[in-house]
């Protein structure tokens, strides 16, 4: 171990500033020092692997600074599947990032299902879900194919384990908002967890097979719409506006659990503090200049304003809609904001104005791909499914978010000077999205 180390660390600073989960985008690193390699199976005796769970303390040379999780595996031959997941070579052997090893995988799944325990890492079924003490064997895990913020890994199309890639000190938010929502309908099963001392490494969760992410489902609607002349939103083949009602009322029904749960609070709005990025924002994209004053106006809030734990970073990706129901996932919020931060109590309309933003990114974005004469229908299909989400939500809340036209409208404006700042870094050909939502949002549309 104290010789593969310092090569693990060489290794790591040449290869984690490129996955997306880092948030590295390329950028140079200064140090890695591995500061834990947990040793979850030593099969180098029979040929298999040595798993490793390492945990690398990453500086950049920017001054920036991160915790990640590297499962680690070990081979002197090393099956074709897994080269490009090959980090260095080592006294014969190959070093590899794991979450492709179904072998190890495997390990972690069975770990969870027998309340195992390596050094300080304990593997924990949820008491309350039926699969501690059970034997997993013969599930092969494979991971998600989809770049995301941490890596996801599938077995059998019965279990799911998300393993968090940049750790922080606490309970992962998304942990214990599934720990409170352990009796919704509107969830994934928790079935189990991986954690450390002050930390979560992973967690488990029943797969949702066959479900649609409603972001296709939106993507879908808009496309047939767009294919069918003279036809509206409400009378359109693949009209949406009765799941988008469906998934208002779901997103409810998990806003009153989460606050039944874990508390809720009633606070000034002018400490909301809406419009503390602005400047840095606005530095960011010159663009947003012009509407600067009307923007700031907009963000200043008084009064009194509900606040509740809420999911952080609502959006149509985010859910996923079963034969039975709509289901909502990934309640970790910004994975780059501290865990203090994601946990605050927020107005569960900031995830309203989540939502609602990404109707209007599912058509724009639609849009792109067709003829610009069709930006009114365009329009007219993200105001048709706003309003049916907001009517679902109203059903199950006991009030109309519609209705807080100020305390709305000012979440949605945060949102897209946030997306106008996103996409000008990462996609600036998207940058007119927001920027029209923007002007639209101050009356200059």
């Amino acid at each position: 171990m104290s010789e593969l180390r310092p090569r693990l660390e060489r290794a790591l600073a040449a290869w984690l500033p490129w996955q997306r989960w880092s948030g590295g985008q390329g950028r140079l690193v200064d140090t890695v020092d591995v500061v834990e390699m947990t040793e979850l199976v030593d099969r180098r005796p029979s040929g298999g692997p040595l798993g490793l769970l390492t945990v690398a303390e990453v500086r950049f040379a920017d001054g920036g600074t991160g915790r990640y999780q590297v499962p680690i595996g070990v081979r002197r031959t090393l099956p074709d599947r897994l080269a490009p997941a090959v980090l260095a070579g080592f006294d014969g052997c190959v070093v590899y990032d794991a979450t492709g090893d179904t072998e190890l995988c495997e390990l972690m799944l069975q770990l969870i299902g027998q309340n195992g325990r390596r050094a300080e890492i304990r593997f924990v079924p949820e008491p309350s879900s039926g699969f501690s003490g059970a034997s997993r064997r013969g599930l092969t895990g494979r991971p998600v194919s989809a770049e995301q913020s941490n890596t996801s890994i599938v077995f059998g199309d019965r279990y799911i384990l998300k393993l968090y890639r940049r750790l922080e000190d606490g309970v992962n938010p998304d942990l214990e908002a599934h720990r409170a929502l352990r009796r919704s309908p509107h969830i994934a099963q928790l079935l189990g967890s991986i954690e450390g001392p002050g930390t979560t490494f992973g967690m488990l969760q029943s797969f949702a097979a066959g479900a649609a992410e409603g972001w296709q489902m939106a993507l879908t609607s808009v496309r047939d719409l767009f294919a069918t002349a003279d036809v509206s939103p409400a009378t359109a083949g693949a009209d949406f506006a009765a799941e988008a009602h469906r998934l208002g009322g779901a997103v409810a029904a998990v806003h009153a659990d989460l606050a039944r749960e874990l508390g809720s609070a009633s606070v000034n709005a002018s400490t909301l503090d809406l419009a503390v990025r602005l400047d840095s924002s606005i530095a960011s994209v010159p663009a947003l200049r012009p509407y600067a004053s009307r923007i700031r106006t907009a963000l200043q809030l008084a009064g009194p304003v509900a606040v509740q734990r809420i999911h952080g970073d609502l959006h149509l990706g985010q859910v996923l809609r079963t034969p039975k129901t709509w289901l909502v996932i990934d309640f970790e919020g910004e994975p780059a904001a501290p865990i203090a931060d994601r946990v605050a109590l927020q107005s569960p309309l900031r995830d309203v104005a989540g939502m609602l933003r990404s109707f209007d990114y599912a058509a724009q974005h639609q849009l792109r791909l067709f003829p610009g004469h069709l930006r009114d229908k365009a329009e007219e299909w993200t105001e048709h499914n706003r309003t049916a989400f907001c009517a679902g939500y109203a059903e199950v809340a006991g009030y109309d978010p519609a209705a807080q036209n100020r305390l709305l409208t000012a979440f949605e404006l945060e949102k897209a000077v946030y997306e106008a700042v996103y996409e000008t870094r990462n996609r600036p050909d998207w940058v007119d999205i927001p920027l029209r939502a923007v002007r639209r949002l101050v009356g200059d549309a």
